[in-house]
């Protein structure tokens, strides 16, 4: 036995004897024999599904799909509230959907980074005239960081700063 490991070795000799003792049974024990294996590798399938299907779930957590599926759920659910208050409002809006994602860009990209661009979030602000434009725009910025515009203007606005852009919005009819 050169060259062969001792546990393969071991592990023939084990499978041979066992091999002899199955030939050996009557056929009624060899039909139990059959549905027990059968049993276990079903049992070792289905075992073998539930650790994939967990580690499937793992990878998507550990890749960020996960979060991303549970972030477009929720700005989808805001984004349907947000259209039934722009129905509701009962104003049109003066501006397009374009100009409103051109503004939640711009206000996106005035919270990027290290500190907070205040001059172009009021600048932006003052773009709007009414209630239904301060929708529109919520509408369009979405949750791109997991917050809505309102949530990441607390965020990045400390209290002086926040006045000044609930002043602006107050002027329009919109209160936060």
């Amino acid at each position: 036995m050169l060259g062969v490991l001792p546990q393969a070795a071991a592990t023939k000799l084990v499978v041979a004897e066992g091999a002899k003792k199955y030939k050996n049974l009557d056929p009624a024990q060899k039909q139990m024999v059959n549905i027990g294996g059968l049993l276990v590798m079903g049992l070792a399938l289905y075992a073998g599904y539930k650790m994939f299907s967990r580690m499937n779930g793992m990878i998507d957590w550990f890749t960020g799909a996960k979060s991303e599926k549970e972030r477009k759920e929720a700005e989808n659910k805001i984004q349907n509230q947000i259209n039934d208050e722009i129905s509701k409002v009962g104003v049109k809006p003066t501006i397009g959907t374009a100009t409103a994602k051109s503004i939640a860009q711009s206000l996106l990209d005035a919270f990027e980074y290290m500190g907070t661009y205040e001059e172009q979030v009021y600048s932006n602000l003052r773009v709007l005239k009414n209630s239904a434009d301060w929708l529109l725009v919520g509408r369009e910025y979405g949750m791109p960081r997991k917050r809505t515009l309102v949530a990441e203007l607390y965020n990045e606005l400390d209290n002086k700063e926040m006045a000044i852009a609930r002043s602006i919005l107050s002027k329009i009819g919109v209160t936060i």
